[in-house]
């Protein structure tokens, strides 16, 4: 038992160490789009660094978009998907973005600029199979607004 007891104090402390964050290496446009009543659903494609040591399992990821200082809506990824650890991996996250009041109108705006500030502010919830925890994030990029752009 005792054993036992001294695993799981150490895979508790393991869990909370400190790791690195993952980064966005490339940002490859967005895909899928649908809209329906003020909820947008998008693809999101890209590629994604995971410098740690460890494979991080990202569990539900909750945020707001802001677009050059405004408040464009709200984003959820629902998901699981995991980083393997010090490898790059190619994702295509679904995104559910439910939208603010007049953000469609924001959004026809912007496609007309070359690029626009995105500022992504949340939580995550990552951790490994069993023992999660919730993290805070902000992400600031420039990002071109061509994909913005319906075929």
């Amino acid at each position: 038992m005792k054993v036992f007891l001294a695993l799981i104090v150490l895979a508790f402390f393991n869990s909370c160490g400190s790791w690195e964050a993952p980064e966005l290496i490339s940002y490859e446009g967005l895909s899928k789009f649908s809209v329906k009543d003020k909820v947008l659903n998008v693809n999101l494609n890209g590629i994604i660094e995971n410098p740690n040591s460890k494979t991080i399992y990202i569990h539900n990821a909750d945020s707001e978009i802001m677009v050059n200082g405004k408040k464009l809506g709200s984003v959820i990824v629902k998901e699981r998907f995991k980083l393997q650890k010090k490898t790059s991996t190619n994702l295509s996250l679904p995104l559910i973005i439910s939208l603010e009041k007049g953000a469609m109108f924001k959004l026809g705006m912007l496609a007309l600029r070359d690029s626009a500030n995105f500022v992504f502010k949340g939580t995550v919830i990552v951790g490994g199979r069993v023992l999660k925890k919730s993290v805070p994030f902000e992400v600031e990029r420039k990002l071109p607004t061509k994909s913005l752009i319906l075929p």
